[in-house]
């Protein structure tokens, strides 16, 4: 373990919470993982299946919740300086919220008829998916590096940030496709709960973005310190 980062508090300690808030991410991961599987299972309208994954990203939510709420105990007990302990207690909370914006996505993907929707807003669903994943594996590959290559870690996080750009610009076209939309299996009502669902995968990946950000603050503060 580097002691650029943790020379300011015992190693052990430092150590445990990053292997936590790693274990933190894998979790995320899982639910954005879980959160394709669904909405690709949905697309062919694969309900029984799309519940399962629904179920499994829940669990996986739930599990960081729990975690999430481990690693504030462990940050309120550390040896950190107080600066040190403000910015990895807000990283562990912008974590938790990519998984709380994946089970939203999930929740509402449940209700709404998205088996009917137009290939084509299928298809950018999926990618914008696919783009969340990619995401959140860049980010949690920067917060395992901030330990030992802050360099890294803010390279990483950059990249990150690049990846959200790429899900705005989807989430641009599935706008458009929604507008088009004149199929009559989405009522009014259907069509803004379709559209709270894209919000929630663009979301996804704007925690990821407001994550990497901290992520930069924390490495900057270990190669300053």
């Amino acid at each position: 373990m580097s002691k650029r980062l943790f020379r300011w508090f015992a190693p052990k300690r430092g150590e445990k919470i990053f292997e936590m808030l790693e274990n933190h991410l894998e979790l995320t991961k899982n639910s954005v993982s879980d959160l394709y599987r669904m909405v690709e299972a949905t697309s062919k309208g694969e309900i029984p299946q799309s519940k399962e994954f629904y179920k499994n990203l829940s669990e996986m939510e739930f599990k960081a919740d729990e975690l999430r709420r481990g690693l504030v105990d462990e940050l309120t007990r550390s040896e950190l300086f107080p600066e040190e302990r403000d910015d990895l207690m807000e990283l562990v909370r912008a974590v938790d919220w990519v998984a709380d914006w994946s089970k939203e996505a999930g929740r509402i993907l449940v209700i709404i008829p998205f088996e009917k929707a137009p290939e084509e807003m299928k298809e950018v669903a999926l990618n914008m998916c696919r783009e969340d994943i990619n995401c959140v594996t860049v980010l949690a590959e920067s917060v395992r590096a901030l330990p030992e290559d802050p360099r890294k870690a803010i390279s990483l996080a950059n990249n990150v940030e690049m990846l959200e750009e790429n899900i705005d610009e989807l989430y641009g076209i599935a706008r458009r496709h929604l507008a088009a939309i004149e199929n009559t299996a989405f009522n009014i009502g259907s069509l803004i709960l379709l559209n709270e669902f894209l919000d929630a995968l663009e979301t996804v990946a704007d925690w990821c973005e407001n994550t990497a950000d901290i992520v930069r603050a924390v490495a900057l503060h270990a190669r300053l310190g």
